[in-house]
């Protein structure tokens, strides 16, 4: 019996399938697999602020309305009746010492063990309390970037920096700190960038930067310091500033989170979506390809190499590479 061709429409639904099927991503040359996690799954809100690593393993995540610990598919909640300061969470930091400390409006809070430390001007010398960041030095002592300068805490002691206040701090409304490997901090604020090391101060603005505000600072593993600003990205190895803004491939000038995975692959997160940067070549994330929400306010990469991804108001994601 003669063979009928098939028709050209079981050949389109085959390719349909196929191409479905096979999620390599060309980028990569890898498969990309997006997992979502949002109230219904056990976060305690979905309006997330931030996503960290914990050195032990899993995330810790900071939302509008307390902290999510996700580790080995299990939930942990904390909040206000555990011991947290105030609900709202804008920055986490984790020590290799297991302390965990947490940025809130009202102040900080401090977990240590199960045992919970708060801290504001009433009760410490922390120099005001709406904080916005935080970030610990090789010391395991933290930084806390406020609204009104930067406070230090060591051994119990407190240290404030502002300006004005015989330090060169450029502005008091500090958004984000970065430490780097040899121990220099560098103070993200809404008018430049300010740093020091071995109490020599240093400041940056617009004519070096992108823009004076500005909103993210991360170190990276060869020990190069971005700055996420409202004009875009800029990258300073510590001679020359490279400039990457949305002419470059970046999705948006505003970068709010800045990331790099276990690859080296820079991710910088935006109201609008997510870029990509493995040198030069650049690639995009909406909810097109795999967010569940354009705005991603916090990034990071964890101890198994997946990169997550904190959202305005749709929970948390994140992205898992295979061969």
């Amino acid at each position: 019996m003669k063979k009928l061709p098939a028709p050209p429409l079981l050949y389109l639904i085959i390719f349909l399938l196929f191409a479905t099927g096979c999620n390599k991503d060309k980028f990569s040359g890898m498969n990309e697999q997006w997992t979502y996690l949002a109230a219904k799954n056990g976060l305690v809100n979905n309006y997330v602020n931030c996503v960290v690593p914990d050195p032990a393993g899993g995330v810790w995540i900071g939302t509008e309305f307390g902290v999510s610990r996700y580790f080995e598919n299990n939930w942990y909640t904390y909040n206000t009746p555990q011991g947290l300061i105030y609900h709202q969470v804008n920055s986490i930091a984790v020590g290799s010492d297991k302390k965990v400390w947490f940025a809130t409006p009202y102040g900080v809070s401090l977990r240590d063990d199960g045992q919970w430390t708060n801290y504001n001007t009433e009760n410490s010398g922390l120099g005001y309390n709406y904080v916005f960041d935080v970030a610990l030095d090789p010391a395991g002592n933290p930084w806390f970037a406020t609204g009104k300068g930067v406070s230090y805490l060591n051994s119990g002691s407190w240290i404030n920096y502002e300006k004005d206040e015989g330090n060169a701090l450029v502005h008091n409304i500090v958004r984000s700190i970065a430490i780097d490997r040899n121990n220099k901090k560098w103070f993200g604020t809404e008018f430049g960038i300010s740093g020091f090391i071995n109490d020599n101060w240093f400041t940056y603005l617009a004519d070096k930067v992108l823009a004076d505000f500005i909103t993210k600072l991360f170190i990276d593993s060869q020990n190069r310091l971005w700055i996420g600003s409202l004009a875009g990205v800029t990258m300073f190895d510590g001679t020359t500033f490279t400039d990457y803004t949305t002419a470059d491939g970046l999705v948006f000038d505003r970068v709010d989170a800045i990331a790099e995975d276990l690859s080296g692959t820079m991710w910088f997160g935006t109201p609008i979506g997510v870029s990509a940067l493995t040198g030069n070549s650049w690639k995009t994330y909406t909810t097109k390809n795999g967010l569940p929400d354009n705005w991603v306010t916090g990034i990071c990469a964890d101890t198994e190499g997946k990169v997550w991804f904190a959202t305005k108001t749709k929970g948390v994601a994140f992205m898992k590479r295979t061969e």
